[in-house]
């Protein structure tokens, strides 16, 4: 028997405090969050560093959460326990665009700032071209060229160099 919205955060103490001393003195952490899988009836959202000490900066998990729903509630607590273990009031939190993630880093660090990842933004173009009438076979594009962009012709014609699509109704442009 569950309770409603159940949730269990996991984590190493010896990580955790590791993670606090290479983060005292001002510096504001980023920290990587997504909601990896499910398993049976469960999700498993895992909240992971930069190991600045190592070569390569590897990236570390912190902390783990293993809860019911995709919802504000259950991913807050696990943001309210970090602030309280590690002392670190505002994060920079890389994750994708789920708004209850948003909102939980939001109301568990306020002053916080929310960047989406690379992996998520160009999934979510790709289904926003799945959606209109243009076949995507190769989807390379460089999105930072894309970000600079001085107008909206200027950025359509870099999507176009790095992007072959082809409308599905007009085989004649091929």
């Amino acid at each position: 028997m569950t309770r409603e919205n159940l949730g269990v955060v996991v984590g190493v103490p010896a990580v955790v405090s590791h993670y606090k001393q290479l983060h005292r003195g001002g510096v504001v952490p980023t920290v990587y969050y997504d909601t990896t899988f499910s398993v049976g009836d469960f999700y498993v959202s895992a909240l992971l560093f930069r190991h600045d000490v190592f070569d390569g900066a590897p990236i570390q998990p912190l902390l783990l959460l293993i809860h019911e729903r995709r919802s504000t509630d259950s991913h807050e607590p696990l943001f309210s326990w970090f602030r309280r273990v590690t002392r670190v009031q505002t994060v920079v939190c890389v994750a994708d665009h789920e708004q209850a993630i948003t909102n939980a880093v939001k109301n568990a660090l306020p002053g916080s700032e929310m960047i989406y990842c690379w992996n998520h933004i160009l999934n979510d173009i790709r289904v926003s071209f799945s959606d209109c009438s243009y076949h995507i076979t190769s989807f390379k594009p460089c999105p930072v060229s894309l970000f600079f962009a001085k107008c909206t012709a200027f950025y359509f014609r870099i999507f176009f160099l790095f992007t072959n699509l082809l409308p599905t109704h007009n085989s004649s442009l091929q």
